[in-house]
């Protein structure tokens, strides 16, 4: 029996502790250090901060010849340091940036090693707080840490804040592109007809297209910033713009890679040069709803009464399903505004979620 009321105020005592913390891609290393230091508190042992930035600990089992666990949560925010992180209590919600995104799966890391410290499993278990799982950070944190591990776990179970119910079986495809463009430039009035960059950018975005491609397979693409020139009375020499682009299939997502890179060859002229940089890539991988992992967080889900959903997303278990690896991503509590400041949670739900995991690792068996 769970003494889930004791261990459901343990972890809003630390999701408070660890909201306070700003933690934006490439800057985790504060959280790092409170969780490292709450990692051996706990007792974890072999604990560690990584080459990269990645917070481990080890959860030793009775039984080291069966195949380990990893379970990770990641440490970054979209958030600045300099945006407010103070927590807004609202009886059962609770609002503040990147509180369900990611500081309550940290929260719960911490007291899942807590729990299976006090209630040892035969498997080990090994706990990751991992780094740069938003944005531009490339999956940094999980590469690395599945590249150290390989296929020697049982499966990697990949904690996220909001959307409890939800099991992302299915990493979606996502590349990354910064494209510049570089003209000569010249005066507004003295130099009228000459290309401006951000003229011909602005060209690019309108003619890029996906409506072309396959109608039965969901892709997308984005451009998400745009900069260029330095004054209002100059044609701009050089603009930037930045491109995500997301496929459920690999072959689509190679496809619309391929337009871009078409499309940069067409309006190319002497007098503009475009350059595309691969700046990010999600690889995609794939588990089915009947394999047994799948099976296992449904059954979790089920015996708390939660249906469950199987989801295709952009998650760190992105990069060992893509290797082939049994891996999921699993969701802790409901929530909303997600990758804003007045992002929120549900406390309550927090019980179920945490319970959820217990479910799943005990009853984990080799295949």
């Amino acid at each position: 029996m769970i003494r889930m009321e004791a261990i459901y105020s343990d972890i809003l005592y630390e999701a408070e502790k660890i909201q306070c913390i700003p933690a934006p891609t490439f800057f985790e290393f504060n959280r790092a250090a409170y969780i490292k230091k709450r990692f051996l508190e706990i007792g974890l042992t072999n604990v560690e901060i990584d080459s990269v930035g990645n917070v481990i600990g080890y959860a030793i089992g009775s039984k080291p010849e069966q195949k380990p666990i990893i379970i990770s949560a990641h440490m970054d925010t979209v958030h600045a340091k300099d945006v407010n992180h103070q927590l807004i209590k609202q009886g059962e919600k609770w609002i503040g940036a990147g509180i369900g995104d990611n500081t309550i799966a940290l929260a719960v890391l911490i007291n899942l090693a807590k729990f299976f410290i006090n209630n040892p499993t035969p498997r080990t278990i090994i706990f990751c707080a991992n780094i740069c799982e938003e944005g531009l950070g490339n999956l940094i944190g999980i590469k690395a840490l599945v590249d150290k591990f390989k296929n020697s776990p049982l499966f990697y179970l990949v904690l996220e804040g909001m959307g409890l119910g939800v099991i992302f079986n299915r990493g979606l495809g996502v590349k990354r592109f910064e494209i510049t463009v570089k003209t000569n430039g010249g005066h507004s009035w003295g130099s009228f007809g000459e290309p401006s960059a951000i003229h011909e950018i602005a060209k690019f975005i309108n003619n890029f297209s996906i409506d072309d491609l396959s109608k039965t397979v969901r892709s997308t693409y984005n451009f998400g910033t745009i900069n260029g020139g330095t004054t209002i009375n100059s044609i701009a020499q050089e603009a930037t713009t930045e491109l995500d682009i997301r496929s459920e299939n690999q072959m689509i997502l190679n496809q619309i890679e391929k337009k871009l890179f078409n499309l940069k060859q067409k309006m190319e002229t002497p007098k503009v040069r475009f350059y595309i940089n691969r700046i990010g890539e999600r690889p995609y991988g794939a588990l089915s709803n009947s394999h047994w992992l799948v099976k296992l967080a449904e059954n979790a889900l089920r015996k708390l009464e939660i249906e469950p959903v199987f989801v295709i997303g952009s998650t760190d278990a992105n990069y060992p399903l893509s290797l082939g690896y049994p891996a999921i991503c699993v969701c802790l509590t409901k929530g909303g505004n997600v990758h804003t400041p007045e992002e929120f949670i549900f406390l309550d739900p927090i019980k179920k979620g945490f319970i959820q995991i217990i479910e799943i690792i005990q009853n984990a068996k080799e295949t």
